[in-house]
């Protein structure tokens, strides 16, 4: 399988207006397998370093999947690798892991189906030629607005495992400051009307880097930021020659 992939992280209004930065983080790697491999990291606002978290959490998945073996155990390291390379950023800056603390969402999908596995909010999309499915979706803390991190006591243990059989044409994965526009309530099932163009303009996209400013421009746009302040983060996987 080939993939043709999309991604991009932009600072929601609210952080622009606080003179924060973007705290999400994102990465992926079509691997020599034929597989591809996608991380969306979303820092907490809390944390004081959130944005180094979620960027050590996401390259260091995505370099753990490159050594992908079967999917269960090959997503089970790359979170143990994420993980530590949060907790070795810390140790650096002699602060506390959870002053990094991100969510993580990591997939790997190729022609047998996706495997997904994920700590936090945020959620994986995936179409096959049945339609639109959620792979996973947002995970919630004890209290309302509360989702669980990265460094969170136990978090791997935690860590929401799915996956999907069949053949994926398109993949999203988004942090949680899309799930109002990307995910119908009360049942997490994707909003087709969202995804559909988005996907087909992956599909159609042959200069990558024009694509990725493009789709960075659309989550920054007012059509977005109108429902959304927070940070914004859409990574789209599209398989070349799907239809």
């Amino acid at each position: 399988m080939t993939w043709r992939v999309l991604g991009a992280s932009v600072r929601g209004t609210r952080h622009l207006r606080e003179g924060t930065p973007c705290q999400d983080a994102h990465a992926w790697r079509v691997l020599p397998c034929g597989s591809v491999a996608l991380a969306v990291a979303d820092g907490a606002g809390s944390a004081p370093h959130a944005a180094v978290g979620a960027a050590a959490a996401a390259r260091a998945a995505i370099d753990a999947l490159g050594e992908r073996g079967d999917a269960g155990p090959a997503l089970d390291r790359a979170f143990a690798a994420a993980l530590a390379a949060v907790e070795l950023e810390a140790a650096r800056r002699n602060a506390p892991p959870r002053e990094l603390a991100t969510t993580l969402i990591l997939a790997l999908a190729g022609a047998g189906g996706v495997s997904a596995a994920q700590v936090g909010d945020g959620a994986l999309v995936v179409e096959g030629a049945d339609g639109m499915h959620s792979v996973t979706v947002p995970m919630a803390g004890e209290f309302v607005n509360e989702t669980v991190f990265l460094t969170s006591p136990g978090a791997l243990d935690a860590v929401q495992r799915s996956s999907w059989s069949g053949t994926p044409l398109h993949l999203a994965a988004f942090s949680d400051g899309l799930q109002g526009l990307a995910l119908r309530r009360p049942d997490h099932a994707p909003h087709v009307p969202f995804f559909a163009p988005l996907f087909r303009f992956a599909g159609e996209t042959d200069d990558l880097k024009a694509g990725e400013e493009e789709l960075a421009a659309f989550l920054a746009g007012p059509r977005v930021s109108a429902r959304a302040d927070d940070d914004l983060t859409l990574v789209i996987a599209a398989r070349i020659g799907a239809t």
